[in-house]
């Protein structure tokens, strides 16, 4: 029985009709040359391209300092993203390396282009995926470049281990606020030394990492890159025993994934005993841990305190406000302890509200409670020493309810993945979201928000820039930078020279 097949011809370019092309380019590192080199790239294939009457350059897409064994490249997921709205029909790439170092990714990004329409021609190699022959070529040139990739990834990891094994291990004590290196290599304690000792002094004498946060973000005191404290890195100053004079080495390693993770007894760590001039002395070191591991431990007495949120747990849960915007408080448990936080802050950030948490203990000493009461921080000496209240016939006297008027999603990792990894790039500092009264979000340089434009020029970002780090696990620095007279975002592994965040 003959089948019937009808045969569609394949559409004919009219001679005057150009093709939309893409460009993507990549350099590994962020040294001086490999930018020279990135610049380079963009301006050939910007005079290449638009002297060719057949092309008609669409964009040009890039990501410098990353490795391109990372599937996880903003430049590159940008460009995927347009192949499937359609955007071009050609990709040009200097080399197969350049596109990707992971065969697996280069095969699975050039089929699923090809199945879009568009191929990739690599110009090094002579490559059109398009060609009959061209996947096998493109398969066995991308397997020796991602031998010679692995190769040299064992050549590095064996002299990593050679200095491990004599007991020289790489250190970038420097880093850590407080030290910094002299021309003999050695480690020494800088003008930031006494504040660290500071700091494990009012660890030792109870306050807490929060509290330390605040008191200092209360002074005006900013770290060693000239950025405000946030108290994620509050506790990891306080626990890293560099302070004392020791030096762990490989706490992180890099993975099969080429992904740094942290070392959970994967591989040896090495440590040395009085490897350099301490800050603090071992004695009020292990009095600040053992402070910190008190507050972190704390139990809540299921009798007292209990864990599900009722009205008969809690009579008191709805009685509760912010006394600066007059949002509720809403419950959360940290480290086993029950706080009331203002939810016009969880919900619109701190430039909507600076909020007040108070910890179920406090409320407690305030029962009976009559009617809503409006909770407030007191403040000596820029530091906060508690809290009080007040009725809320009082608080409106003086006050009013404060609305934002645009709504956004709710600022959680869901919504944002990759709300606490993105960073200014001139700068250092983490960015935070903004929602404009038209309800857009922004992510905007905390360093400039905090301290000015003498601080930092800083960047603001539109969310939607940011949808190709929604994959991404590691650290961003954004800029907004003009290449060819085009202003665009940039996104690295590092931030600009001589800055980067606390």
């Amino acid at each position: 029985m003959e089948k019937n097949v009808t045969v569609i011809p394949q559409r004919e370019r009219p001679e005057n009709e150009k093709i939309p092309v893409a460009v993507y380019c990549r350099v590994s590192t962020k040294a001086e040359r490999q930018g020279d080199s990135l610049e380079n790239q963009i301006t050939h294939y910007t005079a290449a391209i638009g002297d060719d009457p057949r092309y008609d350059l669409v964009e040009i897409y890039y990501d410098f300092g990353i490795s391109g064994y990372k599937e996880a490249r903003p430049g590159f997921q940008r460009m995927m993203d347009d192949a499937e709205a359609g955007r071009f029909r050609q990709v040009i790439t200097k080399a197969i390396t350049r596109f990707a170092r992971n065969t697996r990714t280069v095969l699975e990004s050039t089929r699923r282009l090809k199945e879009l329409g568009i191929g990739v021609y690599f110009e090094l190699q002579g490559i059109d995926t398009m060609s009959q022959e061209g996947e096998l070529l493109m398969t066995l040139y991308a397997a020796f470049g991602q031998a010679e990739s692995e190769g040299a990834r064992m050549h590095t990891l064996m002299a990593l281990k050679r200095k491990y094994d004599e007991g020289r291990p790489p250190r970038q004590i420097q880093r850590s606020m407080g030290y910094s290196k002299g021309p003999d290599g050695e480690f020494y304690p800088d003008e930031y030394a006494p504040l660290v000792l500071q700091m494990y002094e009012m660890a030792a004498d109870g306050y807490t990492a929060a509290q330390i946060t605040n008191y200092l973000n209360a002074e005006g005191v900013t770290n060693h890159n000239g950025c405000a404290f946030h108290r994620a890195s509050v506790t990891r100053l306080l626990r890293n025993p560099v302070y004392k004079g020791d030096f762990i080495g490989q706490r992180h390693f890099v993975d099969e994934n080429r992904k740094l993770v942290k070392n959970n007894g994967e591989k040896p760590m090495l440590y040395i005993e009085d490897d350099h001039v301490p800050i603090v002395t071992r004695q009020l070191w292990e009095k600040a841990q053992e402070t910190l591991d008190a507050a972190t431990h704390k139990v809540v007495p299921t009798e007292s305190q209990p864990m599900d949120l009722t009205d008969e747990n809690y009579p008191y849960r709805h009685q509760l406000f912010c006394a600066e915007c007059g949002h509720r408080l809403i419950r959360s448990v940290r480290a086993g302890r029950v706080l009331w936080e203002c939810n016009g802050k969880t919900r619109f950030t701190q430039d909507f509200c600076s909020g007040v948490s108070v910890t179920d203990d406090e409320v407690h000493s305030w029962l009976p409670l009559d009617g809503p009461q409006y909770v407030f921080a007191t403040i000596e000496k820029g530091k906060i020493t508690g809290h009080d209240h007040m009725p809320e016939s009082e608080w409106k006297k003086d006050h009013s309810k404060k609305t934002h008027i645009a709504k956004a999603p709710e600022l959680n990792e869901e919504n944002y993945p990759y709300m606490n990894r993105i960073y200014c790039k001139y700068c250092g500092s983490r960015l935070r979201r903004i929602i404009t009264n038209a309800g857009k979000v922004i992510w905007i340089c905390d360093g400039l928000s905090r301290q000015g434009k003498k601080f930092c020029k800083g960047v603001r970002v539109p969310d939607e820039k940011l949808t190709a780090l929604r994959e991404v696990d590691f650290d961003v620095y954004i800029g907004k930078e003009k290449v060819n007279g085009t202003e665009s975002y940039g996104y690295s592994r590092k931030p600009d020279k001589n800055h980067g965040r606390g």
